[in-house]
């Protein structure tokens, strides 16, 4: 009976043994990590990513293991875990050379939770914020291009989300309402080809009211702001056509019809963002959704040699 228990207990350490949790070094956890997050086994790459920064909390390898922590989750569509840790190495790391491609991708995390037009766009909102500070901070970075191609997506999802709002209290013959929206969009979102719509929308809404001075300013405004889009060429004959109406005040016809209904473009009660690089002419002649030629997405800023990466 004494050797049977003694036995006993040697085949039970010798398993315990077995089930222990190896103890590698920090090179061998980080290459494993690495095989598996470039092999696609995400998951798996970030518990070893974990490990690694817990066993390693001064490791030279710490910095990419949290990017990869990051990214991994965004890959996974783990997006609010992947906003966590983006933001966490923005904070960690102020002065990272990686930080542009972090902002993209926290960025990106939002864009994949946008919605329809019809619903809440605080994923826009957000991804919008993020963008524009990335394109600030770091304007000569590749990551700024593709910020300002997210950033137009952005603007085209919050404009168009005004423009149903317009429509929805036009159907419900709420004008003034609809008036203010719609010159709030044309305002805000000047550099969209929604703002065009909603120019011309709203100079409908004041000739259908009689109102054909307010009418011909929503259409000057329309032909200064998207003289190359077909919405202008209808202003044109429209203006034509009302060429017998009071000519209109010296001064930009949109901050004219703005100021009528106590707003300015320039002051606090509305904000007007402006992104270099997405002028009105120019957005007037891409069509909605359409990026520019050349630019891809970058995977991962270590990945150098492996042929997934993205020089910086």
């Amino acid at each position: 009976m004494r050797r049977t228990g003694v036995a006993a207990v040697l085949i039970a350490l010798g398993l315990l043994g077995c089930g222990a949790k190896k103890h590698l070094t920090a090179d061998q956890y980080f290459h494993e990590a690495s095989d598996n997050f470039h092999n696609g086994a995400y998951t798996l790459a970030v518990d070893q990513f974990h490990e690694l920064l817990d066993q390693y909390p001064f490791s030279q390898y710490n910095e990419e293991a949290e990017i990869r922590i990051a990214h991994a989750q965004y890959l996974l569509s783990n997006y609010v875990e992947a906003i966590v840790a983006f933001t966490d190495f923005q904070r960690r790391h102020p002065t990272s050379p990686h930080l542009p491609f972090v902002g993209y991708y926290l960025g990106m995390c939002y864009v994949s939770q946008l919605t329809t037009i019809d619903r809440d766009q605080t994923a826009a909102q957000n991804a919008q914020n993020v963008f524009l500070t990335l394109i600030q901070q770091y304007p000569d970075s590749p990551f700024a291009d593709l910020a300002r191609e997210q950033t137009a997506r952005c603007r085209r999802n919050l404009a168009e989300h005004e423009l149903y709002v317009a429509r929805y209290y036009t159907k419900r013959g709420k004008d003034k309402a609809a008036e203010i929206r719609l010159l709030t969009l044309a305002a805000r979102y000047g550099d969209t080809a929604t703002s065009a719509d909603a120019l011309l929308r709203l100079a409908k809404l004041y000739r259908r009211d009689k109102q054909d001075d307010e009418a011909v300013l929503a259409y000057r405004a329309l032909e200064q702001m998207h003289p190359r889009s077909t919405q202008a060429a209808v202003a044109k004959r429209a203006l034509e056509r009302l060429a017998k109406a009071d000519p209109p005040p010296e001064g930009d016809p949109l901050d004219i019809l703005l100021a009528a209904n106590g707003r300015q473009r320039s002051s606090g009660n509305l904000e007007v963002v402006r992104v270099p690089g997405l002028e009105p002419t120019n957005v007037a002649q891409r069509p909605s959704g359409a990026a520019s030629p050349g630019l891809m997405p970058p995977m991962d800023p270590f990945s150098r040699g492996r042929g997934r990466g993205f020089p910086y």
